[in-house]
């Protein structure tokens, strides 16, 4: 199996970039997304949020022939990350962007973001993945505030490649230093590993 270290350094790849140190701490700490029952209650998350969450993780690696974040867990894994690895700062931030997302599903569409027909969810969904991206990469001091669904796509992607069938069936596995072969004629080797 992949060790989290690795796992970390393969979600930050496929993120294109940093992993925030809350979600780091998460990780190693043992936070993993299991697609065990979610709990009834959030420890973060109100009810509306929480919904909020599931709907945009759903967007971010839907279900096909495959599991999605929701088969594996992953709301309730960003729920445990919030309530017990991203400081206050974090936290407050990623209220707010929620509560900009029903905002602006409202002013666009007068419905919640929840209520709103998938091609719509998409289409915000969309623009704030434009905005964090545009956040991200502006000449800004170090530690910035994070967009909202920067942090979202973040904890989707981490939680879903932290899962056992994201590091069973999506990340390659590669065993390091590789299988025991004890007797291996000196022609196949060709050279000694220098140290």
């Amino acid at each position: 199996m992949i060790d989290r270290r690795e796992l970390i350094q393969r979600t930050a790849m496929l993120l294109g970039g940093a992993i925030s140190s809350s979600a780091v701490l998460g990780v190693m700490d043992g936070c993993i997304a299991s697609a065990a029952p979610a709990p009834q209650r959030t420890k973060f998350f109100t009810p509306a949020e929480a919904k909020t969450v599931s709907v945009i993780a759903e967007h971010i690696i839907p279900r096909t022939e495959t599991p999605g974040a929701i088969d594996v867990g992953v709301p309730a894994f960003i729920d445990r990350m919030m309530a017990d690895y991203y400081q206050e700062p974090e936290r407050a931030i990623v209220r707010a962007g929620l509560a900009r997302i029903d905002e602006d599903a409202k002013t666009a569409h007068a419905k919640t973001f929840v209520a709103l027909t998938p091609d719509q969810q998409v289409e915000l969904l969309k623009r704030y993945d434009r905005e964090a991206y545009e956040q991200a990469h502006a000449a800004g001091p170090p530690g910035a505030d994070r967009h909202v669904f920067g942090t979202l796509k973040e904890l989707t992607t981490l939680g879903f490649f932290t899962s056992e069938v994201g590091a069973s069936k999506f990340l390659k596995y590669a065993a390091v230093p590789g299988p025991y072969k004890g007797d291996i004629p000196y022609s196949q080797v060709g050279k000694a590993w220098a140290l």
